[in-house]
């Protein structure tokens, strides 16, 4: 049965909506940074270097266990090509627009060009979400738990936090992780979702452990970018930063209403790293980080960009 042109039309304009839609938001992101705050700024930039080089390893990373969670599902004729690699970099940049959908709904339309069913890579985007905050929750948790200084956080913060943690726990059990994307299919699709869809406790596990590697990744990388602005911060706060860098970007996830995180992040990072170095330069860097971040992400998609050739 052809499809009526008003759906043809549709599906051909998905791309240019998505790339409407990231210059829009993305011009919003860059205009909320407070750029007077960076003037007569000191930059170690040898720690900027060091900072990139842990967050491309981590963007890099997270495409290895797109593939891997895409494989475990049964994804045919899947592996870490140069394409899927520039198609994740350039869904990635879609965390930028507001909500979880342009994220997810990119890879799916542009790595479903390649052959790769949509079923697989809903549900692999999905798990791929679920696994990334519920990894940094624990891996933040386990960094920042018994930290007395945490103390400046509310209880009220706590319980949402912990409640999350939870939540995320309970969803990631297969048999409650499968309902939930089967009721999600057919409310949407009136039909069944297949069982071959359905993801195992070998995936889950696997996906898990891989992520904990990249949170190490990522909150690495926030470290050096704060030593870069602040080059008295020691090693002995390494640990800590880490930590308040993996609980930001979790909580930064869930607050799918803002893109990227846009000030949930930030507030987080400069309520606790205020704890250890003047509020002044705990400022700085929420708005170093922010910048950096944009640029290293960019910086990712012209890497795998250039690599395809």
């Amino acid at each position: 049965m052809s499809k009526h042109p008003a759906v043809i039309f549709f599906i051909k304009s998905i791309p240019w909506l998505f790339y409407s839609l990231l210059v829009i938001f993305l011009a919003l992101y860059l205009r909320s940074i407070d750029y007077s705050k960076l003037t007569n700024l000191s930059i170690a930039w040898e720690c900027v270097l060091i900072a990139t080089i842990f967050a491309l390893a981590f963007r890099y990373w997270g495409a290895y266990i797109w593939v891997v969670l895409l494989r475990s599902l049964g994804a045919v004729n899947v592996r870490l090509s140069r394409t899927l690699i520039y198609i994740y970099a350039k869904s990635w940049l879609g965390r930028y627009i507001p909500g979880t959908a342009p994220w997810i709904l990119g890879k799916i339309y542009f790595a479903s060009k390649q052959g790769i069913s949509k079923n697989k890579l809903a549900v692999s985007s999905l798990l791929e979400g679920a696994l990334q905050i519920i990894v940094q929750f624990l891996f933040a948790l386990a960094l920042l738990a018994f930290d007395p200084r945490l103390d400046v956080i509310s209880n009220e913060i706590k319980l949402v936090i912990l409640l999350a943690i939870i939540g995320c726990i309970i969803a990631l059990i297969p048999q409650v992780f499968n309902r939930l994307i089967a009721k999600a299919y057919k409310l949407i699709k009136k039909k069944d979702f297949s069982h071959e869809h359905y993801a195992s406790g070998k995936t889950i596990g696997k996906g898990f452990l891989l992520y904990t590697v990249g949170a190490l990744l990522s909150s690495i990388s926030l470290f050096f970018i704060a030593k870069a602005v602040y080059p008295s911060l020691g090693y002995d706060q390494l640990l800590f930063v880490m930590g308040v860098g993996t609980l930001s970007g979790a909580v930064s996830m869930v607050a799918i209403f803002a893109p990227s995180g846009l000030g949930v992040r930030e507030a987080i990072q400069l309520t606790l790293l205020s704890l250890i170095m003047p509020t002044e330069y705990a400022l700085v860097i929420t708005i170093v980080t922010r910048l950096w971040s944009v640029l290293t992400d960019f910086l990712f998609l012209i890497t795998t960009k250039i690599t395809q050739r």
